[in-house]
């Protein structure tokens, strides 16, 4: 959206502005949205940077790292496979982006959405592989290799994901304000990764002084 806005202000203009039908969907599938792609940006900065940030990462606490990236990774993927779940589950309702095209009065735009959900549906399917026979369920077949193996999985197939979803959401939201939300430059200045690689890079560096090692140059760790 173009202005700054509180929390409490979003979600102000999202009942207001969407009605009572699309308006608390639209709402509670931006904040899943939001945090989604928070929880990947501080992915990419630990793990899909560089090198030397791995290498920084592995050198102060290698075996929780691993922990770390495992876990966000198999949240990430859980999150894109609820975001597009079936609007029902035998009598329990989800909250799913296949709910939008439904509470979307106008017909132009449900349509509009309704296509790029299905774009959606194609993109995430190797998320939904995963949760299905890997994350929540763990396949027999598949853990004693008797199974077709799992749908790759990248960075790069997270991010066409994460594309395809700003698409639908952002089309919404260009109908009602004319704006669209950047929800990939997710900020949170003095508490994300790149804070703890910075601070992570300073021990190691304090670390080797007190050694009497030549300090690297903080460049080595891309000022991390």
């Amino acid at each position: 959206m173009g202005e700054s806005l509180s929390g409490e202000q979003v979600k102000a203009r999202h009942l207001r502005d969407l009605g009572s039908d699309l308006g608390p969907l639209y709402h509670a599938l931006y904040t899943e949205v939001v945090w989604l792609h928070a929880k990947w940006l501080q992915y990419r900065q630990l793990f899909g940077h560089s090198a030397q940030r791995i290498d920084l990462l592995n050198r102060v606490a290698g075996h929780l790292v691993r922990i770390v990236q495992d876990t966000l990774w198999e949240d990430v993927l859980l999150s894109l496979a609820r975001l597009t779940d079936r609007p029902e589950i035998g009598k329990r309702p989800n909250l799913t982006l296949q709910r939008l095209s439904g509470a979307i009065s106008d017909v132009r735009l449900a349509q509009d959405v309704g296509r790029l959900v299905d774009d959606v549906l194609a993109k995430v399917a190797f998320a939904r592989d995963w949760r299905n026979r890997h994350l929540a369920h763990r396949d027999l077949d598949l853990a004693l290799d008797r199974a077709q193996p799992l749908e790759g999985a990248s960075r790069a197939h997270v991010e066409t994901a994460l594309l395809s979803i700003r698409a639908v959401m952002n089309r919404i939201a260009h109908h009602y304000w004319k704006s669209e939300t950047v929800y990939e430059r997710f900020f949170a200045e003095g508490c994300d990764a790149e804070s703890l690689l910075h601070y992570l890079a300073a021990g190691v560096r304090a670390e080797e002084r007190r050694h009497g090692a030549a300090p690297r140059d903080p460049d080595s760790h891309d000022e991390a």
